[in-house]
């Protein structure tokens, strides 16, 4: 009975099978689970170090060219910064082999063609800032002539003249010209038996007028029966408009022209036909015929300093300047 007392169930015979498979089963999943790891690591570590290494290499491949480039670029800027150089001392030892009277001769001759520049600017052209831009340079180039310190102080002197002069702004000219233009020429017609306003003079002599205006507007005047006749009839009203619209253009031309006088005869003649025949009491042809006369007041060519007398002193610093040597350049 020892024997059946030593025997194992049959519970702990089936028990034994499976504490035996948990070893091995154990070493089938470490067996699994090292490649997995390391493919897990290769995608989340190496992948990135990898594509950010391959970064970092073009970058530096392409830091390389630009370094390549710079140096290229720094041996041609080298080689031009030297012949610069060269050419500068070229020119400066050709400089020094002038004679003083040499130069002299050729800043007078500079002077002289740019004096004669601002005369011609002035009395043709009549713009003063093209005149003072060529005495300035005139006064420039004879610094280095010995002697000239009277003619540069009288060609500053004329230059500050030409530089305070106001000339007007033909532009804005224009265009005031045009808006009254176009006032105009829509302007209404004066009514018949309408007389033409005229301006009111100052003081006591004023004060008498406009009360006999006054006066004059109590008693009014009519016929009876008889039909009003217009003042102008059709035809005479067209010719009216393209008399005014030629009178303005000549105006306009006269002004690109800075013809003072015939501007001013225009402005005048366009005064007399639009007070004749346009209703002045209203209010946008009284303001155009006020631009008119304020026009007509612009000096178109404002007198300019005269030039004549600044070739006075060129003749005798070319006399006071010596002969050049024999066989100079």
């Amino acid at each position: 009975m020892p024997e059946q007392a030593h025997a194992p169930t049959g519970a702990a015979a089936a028990a034994r099978p499976r504490r035996r498979l948990w070893p091995a089963l154990l070493a089938v999943l470490l067996l699994a689970g090292v490649p997995l790891g390391a493919a897990l690591l290769w995608q989340r570590v190496w992948l990135p170090l990898r594509a950010e290494l391959d970064a970092q290499r073009r970058a530096q491949a392409e830091l390389g060219r630009r370094l390549d480039a710079l140096e290229t670029w720094q041996s041609v800027a080298s080689d031009d910064l030297a012949a610069l150089e060269t050419h500068g001392r070229e020119l400066a030892a050709r400089l020094d082999q002038l004679e003083p009277s040499r130069l002299t001769a050729w800043a007078l001759a500079e002077a002289d063609y740019l004096l004669r520049s601002a005369q011609r600017a002035v009395a043709i052209d009549h713009d003063p800032a093209r005149a003072a831009l060529a005495l300035r340079l005139a006064s420039a180039s004879l610094a280095p002539v010995p002697g000239s310190g009277t003619a540069r102080r009288a060609i500053d002197a004329a230059r500050s003249a030409l530089e305070q002069v106001q000339m007007p702004d033909i532009d804005s000219l224009r265009n005031a010209l045009a808006g009254a233009a176009d006032t105009l020429a829509e302007a209404p017609l004066r009514e018949p038996g309408a007389s033409p306003a005229e301006v009111t003079p100052s003081g006591w002599r004023g004060a008498v007028k406009q009360a006999w205006q006054q006066l004059g507007e109590v008693i009014v005047v009519q016929r009876v029966g008889t039909p009003v006749q217009p003042l102008l009839r059709p035809h005479e009203t067209d010719y009216l408009r393209q008399q005014l619209a030629l009178k303005l253009a000549a105006a306009d031309y006269a002004l690109q022209r800075r013809d003072t006088e015939v501007f001013r005869r225009q402005l005048a003649d366009l005064r007399t036909w639009a007070t004749a025949y346009l209703d002045t009491t209203a209010a946008t042809t009284g303001a155009a015929l006020a631009t008119l006369a304020r026009l007509a007041e612009v000096d178109l060519q404002p007198p300019l300093p005269d030039l004549s007398g600044l070739h006075a002193a060129l003749p005798t610093l070319r006399q006071a300047t010596p002969p050049p040597a024999d066989g100079d350049p």
